[in-house]
């Protein structure tokens, strides 16, 4: 009987803030994959995968290796950057891993978007 009101108060504090989630999140294959939960049709266990079918197809995560399954409020991995317009006062160099640098040496540089070498 305990384990039963338990189980109860533990599902009515996690359906209050069931609302607040927007987003199911997995990481498998040292990978971290978010999907929306308003395209989200149905989620079945079958064959050793994890089947997510969404409103866009259906997606297989093997469970072997899945790290873990959530809900979140935001997505957190990056899906994709917007690139920028070139600055006003020039054009923007970074090197490979993302510092901004004030003047491209020999190597290779990220400008604008677009890889360049400098010999």
């Amino acid at each position: 009987m305990k384990k039963f009101i338990l189980m109860a108060m533990l599902a009515a504090g996690t359906t209050a803030f069931a609302d607040d989630y927007k987003f199911l999140g997995i990481d498998c294959n040292n990978a971290e994959s978010f999907i929306a939960l308003e395209n989200i049709k149905k989620i079945t266990f079958e064959n050793g995968n994890v089947i997510v079918a969404t409103t866009e197809g259906e997606n297989a995560f093997p469970q072997s290796k899945m790290e873990r399954m959530f809900f979140s409020e935001t997505a957190t991995a990056i899906e994709s950057v917007a690139a920028e317009e070139d600055k006003a006062e020039g054009k923007e160099i970074f090197d490979l891993t993302g510092r901004r640098v004030a003047k491209a040496t020999k190597g290779i540089y990220i400008v604008n978007g677009k890889k360049i070498v400098v010999k």
